[in-house]
């Protein structure tokens, strides 16, 4: 008789939990000495865990689903499972890439890039503490599609959770009179918090100088760094690239705008003092 392979998604969850308590070796050392078994009680248990509640909660689980396996698994078994288990995903981390190529653009045979929307899609919704996007120009209601729209709901949908919002954007004025934040709040959620918008306030005597920065960071460790501006084009029709970065690089992005902004380069942008 086959096991149940559910039984062995729940040792494998079990040994990650193991391990990360330090409990790995000294579980594994009793199932293969025989110390350790699937009725063993709690007295034992105990001290397999060697005082470690946490340890000692996942013994029990593993009981649990070692029974539910089925008698054909025997102890030593269990312990080759459980070690696998971790190795497999220590090996899994150590290959596995912490940056991603994302893509905007035509499709091409054999290319398996992720699109653009889909990314931002996924960074947003699985924020949990706080989001940073900087960008240079957007496009919301005259977009057409209504493909920065989506994105700004997403984003005001974030607020709404609790995450802390900054928006960091160039604070040109338009031929129509119009800048980012003006476009922003016009496409906003009127029943929800406007985030905290900042700028950089550019210095006088140079037309061509610009904020350029195209970034959207969540929780200080998911970065998505991009050529791409908030427009429709530059979302889904353009050539665009954009580079997905998990881990230091986007706590580094992070603090490098918190720096800006506590040294007073970056500003709140309000609708007083824009560039004409």
């Amino acid at each position: 008789m086959v096991p149940n392979p559910d039984a062995f998604v729940r040792l494998a969850n079990i040994a990650l939990a193991l391990a990360d308590a330090l409990g790995l070796e000294s579980v594994c050392g009793a199932l293969e000495d025989g110390r350790l078994g699937r009725k063993s009680s709690a007295a034992t248990r105990a001290a397999v865990a060697a005082g470690s509640a946490s340890v000692e909660s996942q013994v029990r689980l593993l009981q649990e689903a070692w029974n539910a396996a089925g008698p054909e698994l025997p102890a030593a078994t269990v312990a080759l499972v459980l070690r696998t288990s971790v190795a497999a995903v220590d090996a899994h981390r150590r290959h596995a890439p912490a940056t991603q190529v994302v893509w905007t653009g035509p499709k091409v045979e054999g290319s398996f890039l992720r699109a653009t929307r889909e990314v931002v899609r996924e960074l947003v919704r699985a924020a949990q503490t706080e989001l940073l996007v900087v960008g240079y120009w957007i496009a919301a209601r005259d977009d057409g599609e209504g493909i920065i729209e989506e994105v700004i709901g997403l984003l005001a949908d974030a607020v709404i959770r609790g995450l802390s919002l900054r928006i960091v954007v160039d604070e040109r004025v338009r031929q129509d009179g119009r800048d980012n934040r003006r476009i922003l709040v016009s496409a906003w959620p009127v029943d929800v918090a406007l985030p905290r918008i900042l700028t950089w306030r550019l210095p006088t005597g140079d037309q061509h100088l610009k904020l350029h920065a195209k970034v959207l960071v969540a929780d200080r460790r998911d970065a998505l760094v991009t050529s791409a501006n908030l427009t429709s084009y530059a979302m889904d029709r353009n050539m665009e690239m954009r580079v997905r970065l998990v881990g230091r690089p986007a706590v580094d992005i992070t603090r490098h705008f918190d720096l800006l902004e506590a040294s007073g380069v970056i500003e709140p942008y309000d609708d007083h003092r824009v560039l004409t």
